[in-house]
């Protein structure tokens, strides 16, 4: 049966109404998409160069030096117990139990993985003993790593999240690059909860330099790329860098252009500096990752990275050294974090010989038996 005429031109006319009417709320749904796109572009491109200017140019400012003359609080009698006679202040408590106390309000024996802003805290796998401060031989090359890679990220963006598929939106990437541990929360979340180091060392001297081993000491630092690297030697406390005992450097480098001058210059700089800012260092973990592909001329980079990079290091206690090829690939963006993560192959120059004689070098501090 044919519609008739009316109804025809009825419909019609719906037809137009409906698109003028939807045609504007288009319109504005695409314009406040483009420009909150472009918001975000400004202020990721904000945000960077105010991190490059950071690490590139910030300074520790010089101490000032400490006052001789004691202060009212100094000269005032210690507190003295009135049954046994004792002082009974909390400096005359014994220095072990004074560090229990400090690790049950701090924590200890965490991974402190350096940013520029908040560094991330998270926990040592549970199965690294007491002694233990970086990974093993026998341990797979970080995975959070080659994801944070896969997703655009460095050592000056560390921060990455998949981007959205369809209506599913992906949160951050929160592992450790060092252990694969989950990152706790910021301490800002919850100030009224989390007892601050900052806040025991403004206490006095020998608090201070008692919370700086706990600090320095006990925890495991991760650096994510040269720069960082540079950052943290620049910026840390000196005598904290003294108490430094265990060390995961992790380097990205592109396999194309890893010969060139500056790229070459700027990891022999940036481990060369952590040789001589951390007198104290007794684990070193050494994560190097070529990205995308095995390098050009693979027997000269291994060689490079032995002597020139890594040979300058002595007298550790224990050293790890991998050495992974991320491959080009292409990302599935339906599969969230896996599906951007790049999969990799063992340097093709690396020889086990050639490492276990860099680890007796590196683990040895007598020059006699190097040579």
């Amino acid at each position: 049966m044919l519609p008739k005429v009316g109804e025809t031109n009825l419909s019609a006319c719906g037809e137009i109404l409906a698109s003028i009417c939807l045609c504007p709320l288009i319109g504005a749904y695409y314009c406040v998409k483009f420009t909150g796109d472009g918001i975000d572009a400004a202020l990721y491109t904000a945000s960077n160069i105010q991190t490059r200017c950071r690490v590139n140019f910030r300074r520790l400012p010089k101490s000032k030096p400490l006052a001789v003359k004691p202060t009212s609080l100094e000269s005032k009698e210690p507190l003295i117990s009135p049954t046994t006679g004792t002082p009974t202040s909390f400096l005359h408590l014994p220095p072990e139990i004074r560090l229990h106390i400090y690790r049950l309000a701090l924590g200890w024996q965490a991974i402190v993985q350096v940013r520029t802003h908040s560094s991330y805290w998270g926990s040592r796998p549970l199965t690294w003993d007491q002694t233990q401060g970086i990974r093993d031989d026998a341990d797979e090359p970080s995975q959070t790593l080659r994801c944070t890679v896969g997703l655009g990220g460095s050592g000056l963006h560390q921060l990455v999240a998949p981007p959205r598929h369809g209506c599913v939106r992906y949160g951050a990437l929160s592992q450790m690059i060092c252990g694969e541990g989950y990152r706790s929360p910021p301490g800002w979340l919850h100030r009224e909860k989390k007892v601050f180091h900052s806040d025991l060392m403004r206490v006095c001297r020998p608090v201070y330099s008692e919370v700086l081993d706990v600090l320095y000491a006990d925890n495991t630092i991760s650096l994510f790329g040269a720069q960082i690297a540079r950052y943290f030697c620049r910026n840390a406390s000196p005598e904290g860098l003294q108490r430094v005992r265990f060390v995961h450097v992790a380097h990205v480098i592109p396999s194309d252009t890893w010969d060139s001058s500056s790229e070459r210059k700027s990891v022999e700089g940036a481990m060369r500096i952590l040789g001589d800012s951390l007198p104290g260092l007794r684990q070193l973990d050494v994560e190097v990752a070529l990205a995308y592909g095995q390098p050009k001329n693979p027997e000269r980079f291994w060689v490079w990275l032995r002597e020139d990079v890594l040979g300058q290091f002595r007298g550790l206690e224990k050293f790890v050294l991998k050495a992974s090829v991320y491959l080009p690939f292409t990302p599935m963006r339906s599969q969230g974090w896996e599906g951007w993560t790049p999969p990799y192959e063992p340097l093709s120059s690396w020889d086990d010989g050639e490492y276990q004689a860099l680890k007796a070098k590196a683990t040895s501090s007598d020059e006699a038996v190097l040579s």
